[in-house]
């Protein structure tokens, strides 16, 4: 972390705290880590990866197709998602992404039932303490724009474009009126290797005007990412 901090163009991490689609435990996610990698400078997007889109394949959990059941379980997910948070840092205010891959194949059924369950995730996260609520999938294969005309619409969207550009104001499929006040996360290139002082990760890069937990309350830069 100290590697890419250090004279890079990095400010912030999206951080995976718990859901039963996360690719592995993360045994050295810890409040210690939090902290010390706060106190270099990084600001953290929380990230949670649950029940998925029953369309989608390959997944770990999938939350019903049936709509009022979908609203359950996001209240159900957004809760556990707070639980993880609070064991990491006691300052419940923070945004907290779910993470929803694109589906495979699509339905009218599963479309109905994706909203319902960010419903509930948005409402579950909004009871004191309340915190900010954002969804991640693909801008267009994962019907980011449905999410903004829900009754109860996420805080932030984080859209998953891959075309190179940092720019959030770029988001393929969602309209230019939706999440414009500094409400937007984009990731603009998938996995690849990159080295930073010598250390080389595996990351996806992706750019912030929008809210994250640390050192910045939030990120308002004009450029690259507005």
């Amino acid at each position: 972390m100290r590697a890419f901090w250090n004279n890079t163009p990095f400010s912030y991490w999206g951080i995976y705290i718990g859901g039963s689609d996360r690719g592995c435990a993360q045994p050295n996610l810890t409040t210690s880590w939090v902290n010390n990698v706060i106190a270099m400078g990084w600001d953290l997007l929380p990230i949670w990866v649950g029940r998925q889109n029953p369309c989608t394949a390959g997944q770990a959990s999938y939350f019903s197709r049936n709509t009022t059941t979908a609203y359950t379980q996001g209240k159900a997910e957004a809760h556990a998602a707070y639980q993880a948070w609070i064991k990491l840092q006691n300052n419940p205010s923070v945004p907290i992404d779910v993470d929803l891959e694109a589906p495979a194949t699509d339905t009218v059924t599963c479309r109905a039932a994706t909203k319902a369950f960010v419903e509930g995730w948005v409402e579950q996260l909004h009871v004191a303490p309340a915190q900010t609520a954002g969804v991640y999938t693909s801008t267009c294969a994962g019907y980011l724009s449905d999410f903004a005309q829900i009754k109860h619409p996420p805080d932030f969207a984080d859209g998953a474009q891959w075309d190179g550009n940092p720019s959030t104001g770029s988001f393929k499929c969602v309209s230019s009126t939706f999440w414009v006040y500094v409400q937007r996360h984009k990731q603009y290139l998938g996995a690849h290797n990159q080295t930073e002082n010598g250390v080389t990760l595996n990351i996806d890069s992706r750019c912030a005007y929008g809210p994250v937990y640390g050192a910045a309350t939030q990120v308002s830069s004009s450029s690259p990412c507005r």
